[in-house]
């Protein structure tokens, strides 16, 4: 798996937690399926399996959120000949941690090129806010352990 491979993201969702910050609900649990997989490479079928058993939800569903997930530039795939035919085996391009890393530094570069400064000014800004909140906490939870010693 590349780690110099870039995802397409196309939105960011200000609401979303951790993947669905970048993806639907259900990509997120697919790719996250995949990733958490002893094997990398997965069929449609084995995700479907995996992902049944948590959830009602349709194997065309699971298929065409895998198509949806290649598109994107998330999954790989090769064709394979089977019993039953012909068959995709996808696995992802990149590791989570290159993912995530991958998509944060889009949003910001798309923010930066957006907003330039005002970005920059709210992050040196949230930046001593979170500095301040942490000393204030240090320095609450030292007169506490200061007085339990009394």
């Amino acid at each position: 798996m590349s780690t110099e491979h870039r995802s397409k993201i196309s939105q960011y969702n200000v609401g979303g937690k951790e993947l669905e910050a970048f993806l639907g609900p259900l990509e997120a649990s697919v790719i996250e399926t995949i990733w958490s997989s002893e094997n990398k490479t997965l069929t449609v079928r084995a995700v479907y399996e995996k992902l049944r058993k948590r959830k009602k939800i349709a194997y065309t569903t699971v298929m065409s959120t895998m198509n949806r997930l290649y598109d994107k530039g998330l999954l790989d795939r090769r064709i394979n000949k089977g019993k039953g035919g012909l068959y995709y085996i996808y696995w992802p391009k990149l590791e989570e941690e290159s993912f995530k890393k991958s998509a944060v530094r889009e949003v910001v570069n798309s923010l930066l090129a957006n907003f330039g400064d005002l970005v920059k000014s709210c992050i040196i800004e949230e930046t001593a806010s979170k500095q301040e909140e942490s000393k204030a906490l240090k320095k609450h939870s030292g007169k506490g352990k200061k007085e339990k010693e009394k």
